[in-house]
């Protein structure tokens, strides 16, 4: 009857349900187990009696008890139950242990004990309390005198230092009241248990069982009935590594690759829980249903109750060239008398010298060499801080991890310690109150194109109130694409003496970065199709290529091209856009594949070269896992002992870029050389990267989630199949949709936010995965983006990034030139242009905080990140430019392209300053300037003479200027 130690055995079954008992299992002795494991089913006879397999961990005998209970269910509305059950109890070779037909009253205290519901005084029931040896067990139940009926069996933890780790049951899978349920209870007092939970089907046929299902689906549900976890195939699912590592720890059998038997790892906390087996195939077949527990066998949260810190570790300001990364955690205890450590990170420019803790440039701590976890720090005063300044500044997120080494002896890694949101045990979100969709308050209005175009003009805020919100994203979406390179190519034909590359005969070659960017101005100000290219400004704060790269600097049709690929797949899918962005070569130059070989040997078989792993990292690291998995709201998932866990590894890098290797420039020449063809014509950056076969690393390698590509499949396949990993990873949905989110919305997207969106990415309604049209439009329409009850919430909106704020600035006051052109020398006044970050995380990180108030509310502040005192005046003297630039009075070449307001909607305002500013708070601010400081700018113009239309003009500009610059005006609600 059993296949393994870990016990594996069988029993044929009809129709098969569930029951629980109504409390949860209490614990008598020991908290950390498993408490209860319960199936029930139809009892028939031979060969379909009810067998379950159980295992006992090492440690002390265990007293268990079991039950087979039928009559007892009729209590609650169970027909056709087994009138007289009978239970027998075996070892691992098939000896008999204990039998019983009829339950004795002496059982009934270990009944209540575990919190088991009563059975009837003279019930025919059947219970066993026996004491159990560490090993494999199989209970049986079969009916008196060959009757036949639905019981149920269980199987509770009564007291022992040993665990119960496994439970198995086979039975006849069918669909509707033909799927299978199993129950398990995990006992309150010692936290959660990390399972693997098994359905096999077309794996039994290798022990000779017939009739077995062709497909099983396996599904883990709470008490609520809420999904927790589910599979299908379980070698398709990014945990395949993971989980063939699962079954050599617990001794289950493997699953042959390519077989549909389904499986997962689940961690869950003390609560009743049911296994659902079904049938994708349709027809009925035997399962068999597996739960092991691999639980540690001490699993605590580090320093009890407390506050949980993270440090996302990123390349300091002087080691802008890095590309290390890392994580650093800090558990806070319940009393805040000290705190656990943890740091973890890879790929070190060059040795560390020292890590420390910082605060306010002052040394307070010294770490461990390393990595390292659990680092105790207990609170004791340094220098001029007492204990409770250093918790004070943990608390505000002054506090940061500092990681030197050689090359940079003030730090390469660095990161501010912020309070985060994490868990063992996801739980959906509860869901949001419905959003009001219908046509907005003009205040409503200007707050969604905020969200959704480059900033809001007057004839804006009347087009949408008509159409409402869904009408207009719709239309929206249905316009055509506006294309920056052949704007890029005509501003570089009408101003030619702005480009670049060895003039010939007077004349440029190429275009140059003016040209791009004074193409990005025109579109953002005047294209119709501004949801798009707000949602590719996005992508390309997220898909990060940067012109700061001298070669691309020096192909700016080539960026534009790659910036044309976020416009055109804006409201496409992921999957496609993330295979366009990895061949563009602007991207292959950005992150080093093109033209990445790979590894060579000497004929001793010694390395001299290996792949580049630049691509390989960031297209994990920052285009679509991150660092440490996710719920599926966006919060981190922590292990058994409270820590993120890594999605990859430096052994996941090196693997990974072996996939990107044998790529470089399109090229229809037969004598094509990897190392010399193409990228000297701008036509070389056009076309997407071809595969050099002789160039590619042929060998297996294993990917993220442990996935194994066979050798010899070919660069194509290999890149095939890594995108699809990395696209159907669990961490993409939720991953992706929060920054987009951040880009779009508020940098503080609630779980729930996030779980909502990310369930659209997951499936549109049509069973569509990455539709990015859906996903906006579930971005923008979602309560926390609708709902003005949000804009009380400190947290909620986001400080406009110097750009949006310039495009919104310019779109409302009707900024143009004679000449349509918009040549606007953004950087270095904004801090900011369009492909130009200064590295591949962006301008900013979306995980950063600002330390002090923001940090300290656990808020995090992406855009913050770029306002410092230079910027703080920079960017109102950019504004103050152009509100006074004035349409030159005399027209030339040069004077045609001057840039000044024609704010003609503003003007008829001028002489009534109430009705001009609350137009201008609309616009900027979206209704949200507080009255005081309304009055003020109102006392302000009512200062200003206003007698001639130059009177009205000034006033304005000074309306504007005053809007423009106040906290609210940097502030999207």
């Amino acid at each position: 009857m059993c296949f393994s130690s870990r016990s594996v055995c069988f029993a044929v079954t009809v129709v098969v349900l569930a029951i629980f008992s109504t409390h949860a299992a209490r614990a008598a002795e020991f908290g950390e187990r498993l408490g209860n494991l319960s199936t029930r089913t139809e009892v028939g006879t031979g060969a379909n009696l009810l067998v379950s397999g159980f295992v006992v961990s090492a440690g002390a005998p265990k007293k268990i008890l079991i039950r087979a209970i039928g009559p007892a269910l009729t209590a609650f509305a169970v027909t056709g139950t087994l009138t007289d059950p009978v239970l027998g109890l075996y070892d691992a070779s098939g000896a008999l242990l204990a039998t019983n037909d009829n339950w004795l009253a002496a059982d009934a205290a270990a009944m209540a004990a575990v919190g088991a519901f009563a059975l009837t005084p003279g019930s025919r029931d059947a219970a066993l309390v026996v004491t159990l040896a560490p090993g494999a067990y199989t209970a049986q139940v079969s009916g008196a005198a060959g009757s036949t009926g639905i019981a149920l069996l269980e199987v509770y933890d009564v007291t022992g230092a040993a665990r119960l780790i496994n439970l198995s049951t086979r039975a006849l899978v069918g669909s509707g009241s033909g799927t299978l349920l199993a129950g398990l209870v995990i006992a309150p007092g010692g936290g959660p248990r990390h399972l693997l939970v098994r359905a096999a089907g077309p794996a039994l046929g290798g022990f000779g069982v017939p009739g077995t299902t062709a497909d099983p689906t396996l599904t883990v549900l709470d008490s609520r009935g809420l999904t927790l976890a589910a599979n299908d195939n379980w070698d398709t699912a990014n945990a395949a590594g993971q989980l063939v590592a699962a079954f050599s720890q617990s001794g289950a059998f493997p699953f042959p690759s390519g077989s549909r038997d389904a499986a997962l790892l689940v961690d869950l906390s003390p609560g009743n829980y049911s296994i659902q087996v079904g049938n994708a195939a349709g027809a009925a077949g035997v399962a068999l249903v597996e739960v092991y527990d691999l639980t540690p066998a001490t699993v605590t949260l580090p320093a009890g109750s407390g506050t949980f810190y993270v440090a996302s570790l990123r390349p300091a300001a002087s080691a802008a060239t890095s590309t290390a990364s890392g994580t650093a955690t800090l558990q806070l205890s319940a009393d805040e008398s000290s705190a656990l450590i943890n740091v973890s990170f890879s790929n070190l420019g060059s040795a560390e010298v020292v890590a420390h803790l910082v605060l306010d440039g002052s040394f307070i701590l010294g770490l461990p060499p390393g990595q390292f976890s659990q680092r105790a720090w207990t609170f004791a005063p340094v220098g001029r801080y007492s204990a409770a300044d250093l918790v004070a500044a943990l608390k505000a997120g002054r506090i940061t991890v500092s990681i030197d080494t050689v090359k940079q002896p003030t730090g390469e890694l660095t990161g501010n310690f912020v309070r985060n949101n994490g868990s063992i045990v996801f739980l959906p979100p509860a869901a949001a109150p419905a959003a009001d969709l219908g046509l907005p308050t003009p205040e409503a209005a200007s707050r969604f194109l905020m969200q959704a175009t480059f900033g809001p003009a007057a004839i804006d805020l009347t087009d949408l109130a008509k159409k409402g919100y869904a009408a207009w994203i719709t239309e929206q979406i249905a316009l055509p694409a506006t294309p920056h390179r052949a704007y890029t190519m005509d501003d570089f034909a009408a101003n030619n003496h702005e480009g670049q590359g060895p003039p010939v005969d007077g004349v440029y070659p190429y275009p140059g970065g003016t040209h791009r960017q004074a193409a990005w101005w025109k579109v953002s100000l005047t294209a119709p199709d501004q949801l798009r290219q707000r949602v590719a400004f996005a992508l390309s704060e997220i898909f990060v290529v940067s012109d700061q790269d001298p070669t691309i600097n020096t192909w700016q049709e080539g960026a534009a091209s790659y910036y044309d690929t976020l416009v055109a797949n804006a409201f496409g899918n992921f999957r496609p856009l993330l295979e366009q962005v990895t061949l563009h070569p602007i991207m292959g130059v950005y992150l080093s594949m093109i033209r990445n070989g790979r590894a060579t040997f000497d004929p001793a078989g010694g390395q001299l070269s290996s792949a580049n792993e630049n691509y390989a990292r960031e297209i994990m690291q920052l285009f679509t896992i991150g660092l440490n998995e996710l719920n599926p709201d966006g919060t981190l998932r922590l292990d058994a002992f409270g820590q993120p866990i890594p999605t990859y590894t430096q052994d996941t890098i090196v693997e990974t870029a072996k996939v990107f290797t044998g790529w470089g420039f399109f090229s229809t020449d037969g004598a094509r050389n990897f190392r010399t063809t193409g990228g000297n014509r701008p036509g070389d950056w056009l076309i997407p990267m071809m595969l050099y076969p002789e160039q590619h690393d042929n060998t297996a390698k294993t990917i993220v989630g442990g996935r194994v590509l066979p050798a010899a499949q070919g660069g194509a396949l290999d890149l095939k199949d890594t995108l699809d990993a990395l696209f159907n990873h669990p961490n993409t949905g939720p991953f992706f949709s929060r920054q987009l989110i951040q880009r779009l919305v508020t940098s503080n997207p609630s779980p729930g936010y996030v779980y909502r969106v990310a369930r659209v990415f997951a499936d549109n309604g049509a069973g569509v995965r990455g539709d990015l049209g859906a996903v906006v439009r579930a971005i923008l329409l979602d309560y926390e983006a609708r709902s003005p009850a949000l804009l009380a919430d400190v947290g909620h909106g986001k400080l406009k990034e110097p750009l949006l704020r310039a495009t919104a600035f310019l779109r409302a006051s009707g900024a143009t030139s004679d000449s349509g052109r918009y040549n606007i020398d953004a950087y270095p006044s904004l801090v900011q242009a369009p492909l130009r970050a200064p590295t591949v995380f962006n301008f900013y990180l979306p995980d950063y905080a600002r330390p002090g108030g923001l940090a300290g509310a656990g808020l995090q502040s992406p855009e913050f990140q770029i306002l410092t005192d230079t910027s703080g005046i920079t960017m109102p003297n950019f504004f103050h430019l152009y509100i006074y630039s004035q349409k030159p009075p005399v027209s030339s070449a040069d004077n045609r392209q001057v840039i000044y307001l024609r704010p003609d909607s503003l003007l008829p305002l001028a002489r009534t300053p109430s009705a001009l500013v609350d137009q201008l708070n609309l616009l900027f601010c979206a209704g949200t300037l507080p009255p005081t400081s309304v009055a003020r700018v109102v006392t302000a113009l009512n200062a200003l003479p206003a007698i001639t239309p130059a009177d009205d003009l000034e006033r304005v500009r000074a309306a504007i200027y005053l809007v423009v610059n106040s906290p609210d005006g940097a502030i999207q609600p």
